[in-house]
């Protein structure tokens, strides 16, 4: 086993108190409402002279940026060159789309949501009009957009994945969303798919490792019970870490139904429920050392569950989640269907349903395996 990888401590609501509306973001754009709106929000970290490593480039790889307010902004038509396609606007300035003949990129200004190939992909920044033309987050290019378009420019890529930590949310006297009216509640169902998952990976041959086996919390309190979870994944070395949820929503219940699949949302950007950049998404998490393989991995889980499930796609989105805050090793959080809709509620109570679940998420996590072996194999032969 490696060293542990270094961890930082909660200052609790520290930082919190000091939340200021003078780091704001560019636009107030409006967000989407919350998908879990009783969910923890992380307390913010320490400041640390040990700081978690983010990927960088060298200076030949980044794109010139354009400085806006509080942050760096790339020209579409520079944004385009990076990955490798061609602007074409379907609204001068405001709206455009990237080609090749296998890719279709739709930005718009002021929109955070953008299409990928049909995938509702959630960028951390909506894109800005300026002097007749259209700019993207140089954040959202070089940890959203490059990862999931172009991942051979990412450099030398993670070793194949061995060990996966799968982390059954909630548990115990957590019990995560209910169904009060069919008596479902969401900790039993994660727990099952996480099991029925453990079990095809092992098959497929791989280490797995469950944060949770039985009904129960890691830890008395919340946090440190979700901070228990990181840390589980930091003592095997993980490789990949999956937290398996299942959703609900307040209003129009019926009407919102779906999966989505969350990476810890990037440094100096707000989560996607959140409109304007607060203090603490200045500060740089463990999560955040791996933004870039984060998108990969979860844009692969994503495509795989509408691909073989026919879900709805709630999308490819990002959160500053206290889960993922802590883990060292690329890791998202699925969100495998809404509890709320009872048709799907049902649907997620079906054995069938989860077992199908399992085998997607399991696809995907093969997918992501696949694209890292291919780019390895790629900087092989370009170094030859």
């Amino acid at each position: 086993m490696n060293t542990p990888r270094v961890r930082w401590a909660a200052l609790g609501g520290l930082m919190i108190g000091l939340l200021v509306s003078g780091v704001a973001a560019q636009e107030n754009v409006p967000r989407l409402p919350p998908t879990r709106p009783n969910g923890p929000s992380p307390a913010p970290a320490a400041p640390s002279a040990a700081k978690p490593k983010t990927e960088t480039f060298s200076s030949a790889q980044v794109p010139r940026s354009t400085r806006f307010g509080a942050a760096d902004w790339v020209e579409i038509g520079i944004a385009a060159k990076r990955l490798g396609l061609k602007v074409g606007w379907t609204l001068s300035s405001r709206e455009a789309v990237l080609t090749d003949k296998d890719t279709r990129l739709e930005l718009a200004s002021d929109r955070l949501e953008a299409g990928l190939n049909g995938q509702r992909i959630f960028l951390g920044q909506a894109p800005i009009s300026r002097s007749g033309n259209l700019y993207v987050s140089k954040i959202d290019l070089e940890r959203c957009l490059v990862p999931l378009v172009r991942p051979a420019l990412l450099g030398v890529p993670k070793p194949a994945p061995k060990t996966i930590v799968i982390d059954p949310g909630h548990g115990g006297p957590d019990t995560g969303k209910v169904n009060g009216a069919l008596g479902l509640f969401e900790k039993t169902f994660t727990l099952d798919t996480s099991l029925r998952l453990k079990k095809i990976l092992e098959a497929r041959g791989w280490k797995v490792v469950l944060t949770r086996t039985d009904d129960r919390q890691l830890k008395p309190g919340k946090q440190d019970d979700l901070q228990r979870r990181a840390q589980i994944a930091d003592e095997v070395d993980a490789d990949v870490f999956v937290s398996i949820h299942f959703n609900s929503v307040a209003e129009q219940v019926e009407k919102v139904s779906g999966a989505e699949v969350y990476r810890f949302t990037p440094q100096h950007q707000p989560p996607v429920t959140r409109a304007l950049r607060r203090l603490d998404d200045e500060v740089l998490n463990p999560g955040n050392g791996n933004d870039v393989w984060n998108s990969l991995l979860a844009y692969s889980i994503q495509r795989r569950l509408l691909r073989d499930l026919k879900l709805d796609d709630r999308g490819f989105k990002h959160d500053r989640l206290a889960v993922l805050r802590l883990v060292s090793c690329p890791a998202v959080l699925i969100e495998g269907g809404f509890l709320s809709n009872t048709t799907e509620a049902r649907r997620i109570a079906n054995a069938t349903y989860r077992q199908q679940l399992a085998e997607a998420i399991a696809n995907g996590l093969g997918t992501y395996a696949s694209q890292l072996q291919s780019l390895r194999s790629g900087a092989n032969d370009s170094s030859r």
